[in-house]
């Protein structure tokens, strides 16, 4: 690390310290709520999928998930000779449990590139939008492809880190698999699509699975999540998905100007290329303990960089199960003749 840049860095952990309300930052410290609630914030404007989805914080270590849509179906009338009139529970015990994991976030930055920012005026903000980024894409990374809690994760074995914690479509795989397309046709664990495959194109895929979403279970704001190979060959070129260096304000998902399956259609980055599932994004939870944030901030000479140790404890959960469907992009193949 340079001069001038240790003197940026000793700075940056001098204002950490200040803003934190702690004597020194290089050792394990909580965080209060209100700085905790500014950093969920932060992480949440990082990653522009994480804002249209449900992020919450919870005092519990487990519970079920409710629904945050009114689904109708509240109309009715009553002959009260029968019996009183009863109002519908909304948000009603329809999503799936959901147990707190402590998960670190740990994010390394080399010395290399801490001197490059150092010539910047805005070093502090390139520092901390690394370190948000980075937690953000890991939280919505596991969300797409989390299957297990691990005593131990091996992000050799698990590149997507699956063994992090258990994310939506594995909830929904598990526990509403008749909404979890395995199957197109005849040939087991396999859905084609193509000229030759069971569907024609990504449109009528995408209307098949919003089709496995009851009419009554609707909220009239569905989204199509498409993975960027399904949509590349359907447009036969390439997406430009926005970059993902820490000078970008966020990384963005990418709104089509064409809609598949008659619902409006986003590419998400994380999101498996040949994958699809609609629900209405706030169907989608990522739930955090209140007052669990640590934190630990170290130089690290022996390794040429600094590091901010981070830890949180999170869990994923669907509010309605009937209201969210998917294909299990694993078995997805493109069939042209």
């Amino acid at each position: 690390m340079q001069n001038a840049t240790r003197q940026l860095y000793t700075q940056h952990l001098n204002d950490l310290a200040r803003t934190y309300g702690v004597p020194d930052v290089t050792k394990a410290f909580d965080i209060s709520t209100p700085i905790e609630t500014k950093i969920r914030k932060a992480i949440q404007e990082s990653i522009e999928f994480l804002s249209l989805i449900t992020m919450r914080t919870t005092d519990k270590l487990k519970g079920q998930a409710l629904s945050v849509a009114v689904n109708g179906g509240g109309a009715k009338r009553t002959n009260t000779a029968n019996g009183p009139r009863k109002g519908r529970v909304l948000g009603g015990p329809d999503g799936t449990n959901w147990e707190l994991a402590f998960t670190e976030f740990d994010v390394a930055v080399p010395y290399e590139l801490l001197d490059t920012w150092a010539s910047e005026p805005q070093f502090y903000q390139f520092l901390m939008q690394a370190v948000w980024q980075s937690i953000g894409l890991d939280k919505m990374t596991i969300g797409f492809y989390g299957t297990s809690v691990a005593a131990e994760s091996d992000i050799a074995t698990n590149t997507l880190m699956e063994d992090v914690n258990i994310g939506w479509l594995h909830k929904l795989a598990t526990e509403n698999s008749s909404n979890y397309l395995t199957q197109s046709g005849a040939t087991a664990d396999q859905v084609s699509i193509g000229a030759a495959g069971d569907y024609k194109n990504l449109d009528q895929m995408v209307a098949d699975v919003f089709n496995g979403i009851p009419v009554h279970r609707r909220t009239g704001n569905e989204v199509a999540i498409v993975g960027h190979d399904l949509v590349a060959d359907d447009i036969n070129k390439v997406l430009a998905i926005h970059g993902q260096t820490p000078t970008e304000k966020q990384v963005q998902l990418v709104r089509l100007s064409k809609s598949y399956g008659t619902l409006p259609s986003i590419v998400v980055p994380k999101f498996p290329g040949m994958g699809v599932m609609v629900t209405d994004l706030k169907n989608l939870q990522l739930i955090s303990q209140k007052s669990g944030m640590r934190r630990t901030e170290r130089d690290e000479p022996d390794y040429n960089q600094i590091t901010s140790y981070i830890s949180d404890n999170d869990a994923y959960a669907i509010g309605d199960l009937s209201a969210i469907a998917a294909v299990n992009a694993d078995n997805v193949v493109f069939k042209e003749s």
